[in-house]
């Protein structure tokens, strides 16, 4: 008998679910299956069989909400869209409107643009070109030689810009010398001139100098065959016309800046 009762129990013990084995055992005197609430493992939740998915399952359908949006929601918020992408591109465009050099847009809506932008979103500095030049400027020089006979003579204004420009119409890549150089030079040496035309400082004469050398390699050493001893570099200033959809009158006003001679010595021509 005691062989089959322990076969029995054995039997017994293969029958109980596995899951089952992570119960606590039940309270003295508590109904058969009553394990104190106890749950299963979250590991087992799977293998407690189809109930168990099923109940999940169950749970999840419960547990979802499924919203809609009513046709005045959605109009609401498409309106609000819309009104928010047109504030951006308002804003945009009045802020490089204010940026951009004068155009005929900046010209007949200054107004409605400054009452925009001033003075919440004012701005101290241009787009694309700062302070962009609105005149035409020509350097010149003319040189003062001296003759194998010890004469002294003095050439007509020669105009250096007209050169330039000569060498970069139908360029197909021109050199920056010819489009730059000259004109860089000339503006430099000018913004560091005194009252009297005189260089200030170190800077004026390292600016100075700098533009003679320039206007030097542009003449070479010699005129007609006559050492150039001095030279006088000038400046011709001449406003160009605006354009026809412009409010602002057109000036024929041309002024000229002249400096004083400069003499010339070998060492002026050091490098060129």
């Amino acid at each position: 008998m005691e062989p089959s009762t322990q076969s029995a129990t054995e039997g017994t013990a293969r029958a109980v679910p596995a899951a089952t084995q992570y119960l606590p055992p039940p309270r003295p005197g508590a109904p058969a299956g009553e394990t104190d609430g106890a749950r299963l493992p979250p590991s087992t939740a799977g293998e407690g069989g189809g109930n168990t998915a099923g109940g999940a399952g169950s749970t999840a359908g419960i547990s979802g909400t499924d919203h809609t949006w009513s046709r005045a929601s959605l109009a609401a918020l498409a309106g609000t869209a819309v009104l928010l992408a047109g504030a951006v591109l308002t804003h945009t465009v009045m802020l490089f409107l204010t940026l951009a050099p004068p155009n005929v847009l900046t010209v007949r809506h200054r107004g409605a643009v400054n009452a925009y932008v001033q003075p919440e979103f004012g701005q101290d500095w241009k787009l694309f070109a700062p302070n962009p030049k609105q005149r035409n400027d020509s350097i010149g020089v003319r040189l003062r030689t001296s003759g194998s006979d010890g004469g002294r003579r003095v050439s007509p204004w020669l105009n250096l810009t007209a050169r330039d420009v000569a060498q970069i119409q139908g360029h197909p890549a021109p050199s920056h010398v010819h489009q730059n150089m000259l004109r860089s030079a000339w503006d430099n040496s000018e913004s560091w001139l005194g009252p009297n035309d005189r260089p200030k400082g170190v800077r004026g004469a390292v600016a100075a100098a700098y533009l003679k050398r320039v206007v030097l390699q542009r003449v070479g050493r010699q005129w007609k065959g006559e050492r150039i001893t001095e030279i006088q570099i000038a400046g011709r200033y001449e406003l160009v016309p605006p354009p026809s959809w412009s409010s602002e009158e057109a000036s024929d006003t041309t002024t000229y800046r002249v400096l004083p001679w400069w003499p010339v010595t070998d060492q002026d021509y050091k490098g060129l």
